[in-house]
């Protein structure tokens, strides 16, 4: 699948947070750190990356100062907003390949539904090169997670089978006054299970919901269309995510 660096963000549990995580991770690396990347939304029926999208460009068409904010950064990086495309399950494989044919951008990202029972997933987890699991301490996210990342380890990566080299789990919606003591147990159980847990953790905060809003002081956090905005980014723990989203797969942080 050329140079491209195929990623998945997938989880067996709804609600932990894996499309935010998708749509932070392309818009910080395409307009911040200048990366080429895509998204293929495979999380059908309700495909709501694809349906994010087509809102926040109905949006700025809508609303002034939505549309000039688009307008100044298209200026100032001189990029048009990077490709999100939907594909059904089945064709999602055939899809990646005929867009990888015609382009080749640093990451194509993948938003996989919250399930391994379809015989499609696994193959299409196969043939990709990383998996980034968010889990939240909660009893049924971690239950599921777990399972789901030594499953993966165990059926593709000590196998050799396919193409996937890691499986990464991502501690998200850390709340400070949950006991430290908790990650560290299940961070040693995980380390037990040869399950690699990320440095990197993202608090619980409302940020992450902060979308596209008709009120232009309010500044936008995730986005398909915008980067993070700079008064949110201190301790949202976005730059370290990239950082180690960079070292784990092997692009020189540009």
């Amino acid at each position: 699948m050329s140079n491209t660096i195929v990623v998945a963000v997938s989880s067996q549990k709804g609600g932990v947070g894996k499309s935010t995580l998708t749509v932070l991770l392309a818009s910080y690396l395409y307009y911040v750190k200048g990366y080429d990347v895509a998204v293929m939304d495979c999380d059908s029926p309700q495909h709501s990356l694809d349906g994010e999208r087509k809102r926040e460009l109905s949006d700025v068409r809508a609303i002034p100062h939505l549309s000039k904010m688009a307008d100044e950064l298209k200026e100032q990086t001189g990029k048009r907003p990077y490709a999100i495309m939907k594909a059904g399950l089945g064709e999602a494989l055939d899809k990646v390949q005929l867009y990888l044919d015609r382009y080749e951008p640093d990451f194509l990202f993948l938003d996989l539904p919250g399930t391994i029972n379809n015989v499609h997933i696994l193959n299409i987890i196969a043939n990709i090169h990383h998996v980034f699991c968010p889990m939240t301490a909660d009893k049924f996210a971690i239950e599921s997670t777990i399972p789901f990342c030594r499953y993966l380890n165990d059926r593709l990566i000590s196998t050799g089978l396919g193409n996937i080299k890691t499986v990464n789990v991502l501690w998200n919606m850390v709340d400070s006054r949950e006991r430290t003591d908790l990650y560290h147990a299940y961070d040693d159980l995980m380390e037990e299970y040869n399950i690699s847990v990320m440095k990197t953790t993202l608090p619980a905060s409302v940020r992450f919901r902060r979308g596209l809003n008709s009120k232009e002081k309010r500044p936008v956090f995730r986005s398909t269309l915008f980067p993070p905005d700079k008064s949110l980014i201190k301790n949202s723990g976005i730059e370290e995510l990239v950082a180690e989203f960079l070292a784990i797969t092997g692009k020189s942080d540009g």
